[in-house]
């Protein structure tokens, strides 16, 4: 059954969608659009349509939890740019990062939209905050093209998530709207990704909101809920009532000023602050691996909980044998073994190996594998899986090639098997 135009204008009128048959009239002056002025922001003009913003700015010294704003002027974008592994990313100056934020309608899908898109830069000591706000999907093009406008003059990305979330919900926006907006072309630093790695472990979220009290100090009051995001702002569309979304302006602008702040504490991080292991971790996924080593030993005699104790001893004995300074390396197994309860199969089959290799102590190297053998004939710890080093097979061929080599040398022969 075919519907009736009738019916079409009656379903386009509710969904507040322009007749086909009836083009939508072009307002030329954006004097002429809907009052506003509740929000605090300003129609302007792109060449793309009529939008609205929301322009906010924030002294460098403004502290967001305990981050003065100002600090992000100052990191070291070789330092991040290693965190995110681009070097694009080390050539730019912090001034022209742009710190970009979301706030859409759903959570996927090309029928999502991007309502409010927020955006900062520094001008000088000063920090701008920008944010477009779609009051109803006809103004869509202002929104994007004046969001392309700030990221033209943009030489990288910061976010918070925005990899999986805000860059592909802005670029499907920009491709139903047969436009082009360079986001991916930029270097991109989504502060989830350094700071899940370098604090796994010590919280059970790494959500934005978590980190900010953890890490600033910053703890939101009487803010709005992300899971209510989208109804406000379907309230306020239908409504015209600034109450309903002036909650979620300010949600966003929060999230925002987290991300100056969280990329300067990371920054902080990785030039060894306040936390020992965190800072060796950033300077192990650098590369950088006579600072990591001292680093981990830092942590360990600051004081740290067991599991993070015997990574740290591992990560310090790898990086040791990799810079081929192998009595330190050996040190470290040995370290790890001498732990309280440290039965692991890799620190015996690691300093096996070095013994064996490196320091010409095949008879060590044997008493080693003997002694991993035995915990396991005693079942005080399992062995590792098929194929691996650290499995019955593996050990026992170890242990077998290692006697052979040891009633060779006794007997006067030379055995160079592997």
């Amino acid at each position: 059954m075919s519907t009736t135009p009738d019916l079409k204008d009656r379903l386009r009128t509710a969904l507040r969608q322009p007749s086909r048959g009836l083009p939508a009239a072009r307002i030329e002056s954006v004097t002429e659009l809907p009052d506003l002025s509740a929000l605090g922001g300003r129609w302007f003009q792109s060449a793309d349509g009529p939008g609205y913003v929301i322009e906010s700015v924030y002294e460098g010294g403004h502290e967001h939890g305990r981050m003065a704003l100002h600090r992000a002027l100052a990191l070291d974008p070789v330092q991040l740019a290693r965190q995110c592994r681009d070097e694009r990313l080390g050539m730019c100056a912090p001034s022209d990062f742009l710190y970009v934020d979301t706030e859409t309608t759903g959570l996927g899908g090309a029928g999502v939209m991007v309502f409010l898109a927020g955006v900062a830069r520094f001008d000088g000591s000063l920090l701008r905050l920008r944010q477009y706000l779609l009051p109803s999907p006809q103004y869509e093009g202002g929104l994007l093209g004046g969001l392309a406008d700030d990221i033209a003059q943009a030489a990288a990305l910061v976010s918070y998530n925005g990899k999986s979330f805000d860059i592909p919900a802005l670029e499907t926006r920009y491709i139903l709207s047969r436009k082009r907006a360079p986001l991916r072309s930029l270097p991109h630093l989504d502060l989830l990704h350094p700071n899940r790695r370098l604090f796994r472990g010590t919280f059970d979220s790494h959500r934005l909101p978590r980190m900010e009290v953890e890490l600033l100090g910053f703890e939101r009051e009487a803010d709005c809920p992300s899971h209510e995001v989208p109804a406000r702002y379907f309230r306020f569309q239908r409504s015209g009532d600034p109450t309903h979304i002036l909650p979620v302006l300010r949600h966003n602008a929060w999230d925002v000023l987290s991300l100056v702040a969280l990329a300067a504490h990371l920054a902080s991080v990785c030039g060894g602050g306040d936390y020992p292991l965190q800072s060796a971790r950033a300077a192990d996924y650098a590369g950088d691996a006579e600072v990591a080593i001292e680093r981990y030993r830092v942590a360990i005699d600051g004081g740290l909980g067991r599991a993070a104790r015997l990574e740290a001893m591992e990560k310090a004995a790898r990086l040791c044998r990799k810079l081929g300074r192998d009595d330190e390396a050996a040190d470290w197994w040995q370290a790890i073994l001498d732990e309280p309860r440290g039965r692991r199969l890799t620190p015996f089959v690691e300093l096996s190996k070095l013994k064996e290799h490196r320091l010409k102590d095949r008879e060590g190297a044997l008493a080693l594998v003997d002694e991993a053998l035995s915990l396991v004939a005693r079942g005080l710890v399992r062995p590792g899986p098929p194929n691996s080093e650290t499995s019955m097979v593996a050990l026992e061929h170890r242990r077998s090639r290692l006697s052979r080599e040891a009633r060779g040398k006794s007997g006067g022969i030379v055995n160079r098997e592997s």
